[in-house]
């Protein structure tokens, strides 16, 4: 299990592993890993806490049914498996909430600022990604 503790991996064998990882899925579930999709699922399930007559009759969540799939136990699973990664390697990551010094040139300390970068840099990913269809 030493492999797992390495400090860094590079960057070849991550995106090998990763490729590997997606047709494991792909020939498993006829499907390939994506996320953005449980996005829109998570939405309607919040929204169907609320108006569960809006998501019966919208023909988008009649396609793709608000539920908890494999899909979206990987969305959960990222960043659980960021968590682990970054304390399993020799040199442990240590979490603190400075800011990087290339942050603070660009935007500054601002707390608001980084909410609304962040924010709307999720936004803009999404779209992309559901204008790409994932």
């Amino acid at each position: 299990m030493d492999w797992l503790r390495r400090e860094e991996w590079p960057w070849w064998q991550a995106g090998l592993l990763l490729g590997l990882l997606n047709m494991a899925a792909f020939f498993t579930a006829d499907y390939y890993l994506s996320v953005s999709t449980t996005f829109s699922r998570a939405a309607g399930m919040v929204v169907g806490l609320v108006a569960p007559e809006h998501v019966a009759a919208n023909a988008y969540w009649q396609k793709v049914k608000p539920m908890v799939d494999w899909q979206f136990m990987l969305v959960l699973g990222i960043p659980l498996g960021a968590y682990l990664a970054a304390r399993l390697t020799q040199n442990s990551v240590e979490f603190t909430g400075s800011l990087p010094d290339m942050w603070v040139s660009r935007f500054g300390t601002s707390n608001a600022q980084r909410w609304v970068v962040g924010i709307l840099g999720g936004i803009f990913v999404g779209f992309g990604a559901r204008l790409a269809d994932g």
